[in-house]
């Protein structure tokens, strides 16, 4: 979510105005949530960003799908280590991979989505069992990325809705 309209929401409709100051009848109550890279190609640029919208009054941060652990965990303590605490939650973007083509077609054709080698070598390696593979994967990611981020959300491919039901059930 641009900052801009971050802030008209925070600091216009949240108090009974509109962009103009005429008043819009009761206050809004909107809780504001913004997208964050936690992969990004420019660093230097995302924190940029993420202070502006954390200045603009964002509420938590929703990730792009994350399939490299170690460089999510890499830019969040970069950010730390620059600026301190985010002070919002981030919830980070789980999409469970059905398949080894669904794994390149996101890593080669979405934009800011990378991943990783040895993810697609694991996709490629389970052939019929792709599905399922695509589901430990989603639950490894999960345990590791939960020591930093405050929880996460699925983005189902294909409406495979069973396979969230599944990562969940095996969430400890």
């Amino acid at each position: 979510m641009p900052t801009g309209l971050i802030r008209l929401i925070k600091e216009e409709f949240n108090a009974g105005v509109d962009h103009s100051g005429g008043l819009i009848g009761q206050p809004t109550s909107f809780f504001v949530g913004a997208a964050m890279n936690l992969c990004p190609s420019n660093p230097a640029r995302e924190i940029h960003v993420l202070r502006k919208k954390i200045s603009a009054g964002a509420d938590f941060f929703l990730t792009q799908p994350v399939f490299d652990v170690h460089q999510a965990h890499n830019f969040y303590q970069r950010y730390l280590d620059e600026i301190g605490s985010l002070g919002v939650p981030i919830l980070v973007g789980i999409l469970p991979l059905v398949t080894e083509r669904h794994a390149r077609f996101l890593h080669n054709e979405v934009p800011g989505i990378k991943i990783p080698e040895v993810i697609q070598q694991r996709m490629s390696a389970a052939g019929e069992s792709s599905a399922k593979e695509g589901a430990k994967i989603a639950n490894e990611l999960i345990e590791e990325l939960r020591v930093d981020f405050q929880g996460v959300y699925f983005m189902p491919a294909f409406s495979r809705y069973d396979m969230v039901a599944e990562i969940i059930d095996r969430i400890e």
